[in-house]
């Protein structure tokens, strides 16, 4: 009956450790996830402000002149269409 007994402690002392041991792991991997989740979302904030930047009017300005020979018009080239409550615009 002792020995019974005993067994049955060092099976439970053994579950109790393993328990703990797939706690400790998933904690683990819990952090891990977490320190990605922070880097990507880093990566994503510097992407967005690169995309900013490079949408500037001083950035596309200078490539549509040389690559597509573009120019911005001058104030008397400009016509403004005025938007009715229609939808129509009017010149």
């Amino acid at each position: 009956m002792v020995a019974l007994v005993l067994v049955a402690l060092v099976l439970l002392a053994s579950l109790v450790i393993w328990r703990r041991s797939v706690g400790i792991a998933g904690a683990r991997e819990m952090r891990e996830i977490g320190q990605t989740r922070l880097q990507l979302e880093g990566d994503r904030a510097r992407l967005a402000r690169d995309i900013r930047a490079a949408s500037s009017r001083e950035k596309l300005v200078p490539i549509a002149e040389q690559r597509l020979g573009m120019r911005v018009p001058s104030d008397g080239q400009m016509i403004i269409l005025e938007r009715r409550p229609g939808g129509a615009a009017t010149p």
